[in-house]
């Protein structure tokens, strides 16, 4: 006689979820096996390929040598924002240091310093990390990312370079890093020391936009006026911090930015110095920095990076604004909304991104002229508003990819340049914002130098109405008149 091997259908059906869940019990064994085994592959090539490096530095030395302490280190400033080190092929000059943990950086935590080197191809170094709740300091070997392009000219030794160095160490959530010292040989004496950035909202929560400006240049101009309707319009739009740097500006601008800060906190000021043998007098700085474009451009680098650098775990998108140019939606009322609709977007036609870019449009101040509809809004729109009073703009964007401004995601992006992202984790994709839903509106009252010869033609000749900004009309006049008044700007 055959006996069925279960006397019920309920008795089958059980057996057979009991063999599903032990099933898949075996595959989250196996998964979680493979995990930590590539973990340790990770940090065992980390260490295979430091100790080499780590083997070269411990033949310098016979005997051991005394670890200077944090504390101890006499210091190279080169001026009162930079350090210095001299190596034996070049001089680095240090601004900060990060601390990066970001998810993207897998098995290994990494110290990121912003420096300028006078060399193209730098020397290899090491880092010394301590660390604030252990006594050990840890050794690892150094490696850059240029954050410059040859094609941009200036592609040569003896002139600053803007470098990313990258001091990694294996990702460990109890070890807590506090300062960085770079050296070239074991037992010499160690002249920098920078204390490590790792700043991080106590809820853990990141806000959503933060707007970054580089060093501010206006030691004669007065542009308090215009300065006041751009922090206010940015509000509007739901930016939740301005961070500006700051060279040396008229009296009133600084009374400004010194209220925000002061009384709004909506914005922070940082002072900015050049480094090296670059002039830092104002009037021989502003003249240095006007002659010397290329220069200019990559001593910019490094507050941009700076700027996104100490934000990266307390906003999700930095953006890069001059303060005579700002980033319009046309179908939302502020950035949230827009960037919502574009994170569905391109996660329903499955592509990700590092950044969006915004296309690029001339504001320029005589295309207002002789305009009747401005005249007869004089008594509703001030005349003091720049930006309100100029609605007539080119009707030609510049290139694709020319000019435009980007949101950067804080979680993908390793370096950022005026305009895109510059380094990132995997190769970096910049995804346009539709002309439909946004554009940079940039006033000036002129092309820049690289289109003068074309602007007449391609920006100046064809112009179209655009009041999208009177949108934000009424809130813009209450809130810039309130401040105007309470600066005694206005009577």
């Amino acid at each position: 006689m055959v006996y069925p091997i279960f006397k019920t259908r309920n008795e089958f059906r059980n057996s057979r979820k009991n063999l599903l869940i032990f099933f898949f019990r075996l595959l989250s064994i196996i998964a979680f096996i493979l995990t930590w085994s590539y973990f340790i592959f990770l940090c065992l090539l980390h260490f295979k390929t430091n100790n080499n490096s780590l083997q070269n530095l411990s033949k310098q030395q016979e005997q051991p040598c005394r670890i200077q302490s944090p504390g101890s280190i006499k210091i190279d400033y080169n001026n009162i924002y930079w350090q210095r080190f001299q190596s034996s092929n070049g001089t680095f000059f240090f601004y900060n240091a990060f601390y990066d943990d970001r998810i993207l950086n897998g098995a290994l935590s990494t110290i990121r310093i912003l420096s300028m080197i006078d060399r193209i191809s730098p020397i290899k170094i090491y880092c010394r990390i301590w660390f604030s709740n252990i006594s050990n300091s840890i050794i690892t070997l150094a490696d850059y990312h240029y954050i410059w392009s040859q094609q941009w000219g200036n592609y040569e030794d003896k002139i600053l370079q803007p470098f990313l160095i990258n001091c990694p160490f294996p990702r460990q959530k109890h070890l807590q890093p506090y300062f960085v010292s770079l050296f070239e040989k074991n037992c010499t004496e160690i002249t920098n020391n920078l204390q490590i950035i790792n700043n991080r909202p106590l809820n853990r929560k990141k806000q959503s936009f933060a707007v970054c400006v580089k060093g501010l240049e206006f030691l004669h101009d007065d542009l308090s006026i215009r300065l006041i309707e751009w922090i206010e319009l940015l509000n509007i739009l739901g930016v939740k911090k301005i961070f500006f740097y700051e060279f040396d500006i008229h009296p009133n601008m600084s009374k400004v930015l010194q209220y925000y800060q002061n009384e709004t906190k909506l914005v922070h000021v940082q002072k900015l110095s050049l480094p090296g043998s670059q002039p830092n007098f104002p009037l021989e700085r502003k003249k240095y920095l006007q002659q010397k474009i290329i220069h200019r451009r990559q001593n910019e680098i490094i507050p941009y990076n700076d700027c996104y650098y100490k934000n990266i775990y307390l906003y999700d998108y930095i953006v890069l604004l001059d303060i005579d140019e700002i980033i319009i939606p046309l179908q939302h009322l502020n950035w949230l909304d827009m960037i919502y609709d574009l994170e569905k977007y391109f996660a329903n036609i499955n592509q990700s991104y590092d950044a969006l870019s915004a296309r690029h449009i001339y504001f320029l101040d005589d295309l207002d002229e002789n305009n009747n509809t401005i005249q007869s809004n004089l008594s509703i729109v001030p005349s003091y508003l720049h930006m309100l009073t100029h609605i007539y703009r080119s009707s030609n964007y510049t290139k694709t990819g020319s000019y435009v401004k980007s949101f950067f995601h804080t979680e993908r992006i390793l370096a950022v340049h005026n305009h895109y992202p510059l380094i990132c984790f995997s190769k970096c994709q910049t995804r346009e914002i539709n002309v439909t839903l946004a554009h940079l509106q940039h006033y000036r009252k002129d092309c820049v130098y690289l289109l003068q010869k074309s602007c007449q033609n391609d920006h100046r000749l064809n112009r179209i109405r655009d009041a999208n900004i009177w949108r934000f009309k009424n809130p813009l006049i209450q809130r810039t008149s309130l401040l105007l008044r309470k600066l005694n700007f206005l009577r």
